[in-house]
C-alpha cells in the first residue's frame, strides 16, 4: 500500500441532453439536478463514473 500515484488523469465530459433527465435526484422524486444560479443541468461524479464503467463493459 505504499505505492505513490505517479500519474494523475483528469477529464471533463461535455454532452447535450434535450427534453431528458441525464441525472435525476432520487431524494427529489428523480427531478433533474439543476444549478439554481445559471439553470444549467448538473450530473454527479457517480453518474459519470457509472457511464464510463458501462461503456468499458460494453466495448470490450
Amino acid at each position: 500500500m505504499s505505492d505513490i500515484i505517479k500519474n494523475r488523469y483528469e477529464f471533463m465530459v461535455l454532452f447535450d441532453c434535450e427534453n431528458g433527465n441525464p441525472n435525476g435526484d432520487p431524494d427529489a422524486g428523480n427531478a433533474p439536478r439543476i444549478d439554481p444560479q445559471d439553470m444549467h443541468g448538473l450530473v454527479s461524479d457517480v453518474a459519470l463514473k457509472r457511464r464510463v464503467r458501462n461503456y468499458i463493459q460494453m466495448a470490450g
